[in-house]
């Protein structure tokens, strides 16, 4: 074989093992980012009580004025605590339960503007809430006036997040659950 001919034979290997290598390299790239996509993930989330699994959130009596305000509440708080995914929610057998009642519920005028007419409502609501482990039969936290208030906009010149009553209604009853878990599961 000529010497030029074996130049190019071994130049071809070389650039056939550079691609092979390559390939390898993608390919356990590939499989890295499947494996750390599959399910693998880090939780912020902490639960000062481990052995809690899971809740039942009981139906709030309503104190309150709005009639469908503890239906809004039960379902809310429901849907957060699924969100959320610490404890599963349940009807039966639970390891612990949130109860309480709506002690009032109000909306009053935050601000007006230059013109003397309302910009802005704030609704407070002001509600009684117990967290009881049913494992240790014990009371882990309680509150009998926990109060969240947000406001909502009713005109153009507002700065308020919310456009409606009903937006702010549903922000009310996330802060009040994030008030429930700081309280309960969060507690250092």
């Amino acid at each position: 074989m000529p010497k030029a001919n074996c130049i190019n034979v071994y130049l071809d290997k070389d650039r056939a093992f550079s691609e092979h290598g390559i390939m390898v390299k993608l390919f356990i790239r590939l499989a890295l980012l499947c494996v750390v996509l599959s399910g693998c993930s880090y939780s912020v989330y902490s639960n000062a009580y481990p052995h809690l699994k899971k809740v039942a959130v009981r139906a709030f009596e309503n104190r309150s004025a709005d009639y469908d305000l503890g239906d809004k509440l039960l379902n809310g708080l429901s849907q957060e605590f699924a969100n959320d995914g610490r404890l599963k929610l349940v009807t039966q057998q639970p390891d612990c339960t949130l109860e309480g009642s709506i002690n009032s519920f109000e909306e009053n005028i935050y601000s007006y503007d230059a013109a003397n007419n309302v910009q802005d409502y704030q609704l407070r609501l002001v509600c009684s809430v117990t967290f009881t482990d049913l494992i240790n039969n014990q009371v882990i936290w309680e509150n009998k006036a926990l109060q969240v208030t947000c406001n909502y906009a009713v005109s153009e010149g507002s700065t308020a997040q919310f456009n409606s009553k009903e937006e702010a209604t549903d922000e009310l009853i996330s802060l009040l659950f994030k008030a429930i878990i700081q309280n309960t599961l969060e507690t250092w």
